[in-house]
C-alpha cells in the first residue's frame, strides 16, 4: 500500500473545497445569462428568470455544471451516513476529475464548451470564478 502524502489533500477534502468554487461559477454564469437576456428583453423579475432557468432550452447548456454540483452534494451527504472507504474516495476523485475536465480547458466541440468559452471572453466575473476553480485543481506547490 502506498504511503499517504500529508501535503496532498484527500479527495473528499478537495471535493469540499471545489464545491463552493463550482457554485460561484454557476452563479456567475446565471448572472451573465440574465444580464444578456435583460439587455434584449428588458428587466425580469426573479420569478421570471427562475422560470426561464428551470424550463428553458436556452440555459440547457448549463446542465453539466448543475448536475455536477448535485452529484457532489449527494456524495458529500453520503459521507455522513456511510463509513469512508475506497469507493467514496474513488467517487470523490471522479467528481474532481469531471470538474477539471469541464472547465480546464472546456471542450470547444460541446454545447457547454462553446457557450462557456464565449462567456469567458465577455464576462470578467466568470473569468475570476473560472480562475479560482482551475487553481484549485493545480497540484500543491505548483505556481499559476
Amino acid at each position: 500500500m502506498a504511503e499517504h502524502d500529508p501535503t496532498t489533500p484527500e479527495p473528499d477534502e478537495r471535493l469540499v473545497a471545489v464545491r463552493p468554487l463550482l457554485l460561484e461559477l454557476h452563479r456567475q454564469l446565471l448572472a451573465a445569462e440574465r444580464a444578456d437576456m435583460e439587455r434584449f428583453q428588458g428587466r425580469m423579475s426573479g420569478a421570471e428568470f427562475l422560470q426561464i432557468a428551470t424550463d428553458s432550452m436556452r440555459l440547457a447548456w448549463l446542465q453539466p455544471v448543475s448536475e455536477l454540483i448535485v452529484e457532489i452534494d449527494e456524495t458529500l451527504e453520503g459521507k455522513g451516513r456511510e463509513p469512508a472507504g475506497a469507493g467514496g474516495e474513488e467517487a470523490a476523485a471522479a467528481l474532481i476529475d469531471r470538474a477539471r475536465a469541464l472547465v480546464a480547458p472546456p471542450a470547444a466541440d460541446s454545447p457547454f464548451g462553446r457557450r462557456y468559452l464565449g462567456m469567458l471572453q465577455r464576462h470578467p466575473g466568470i473569468v475570476m470564478a473560472h480562475s479560482a476553480l482551475v487553481q484549485a485543481h493545480q497540484p500543491a506547490g505548483r505556481g499559476p
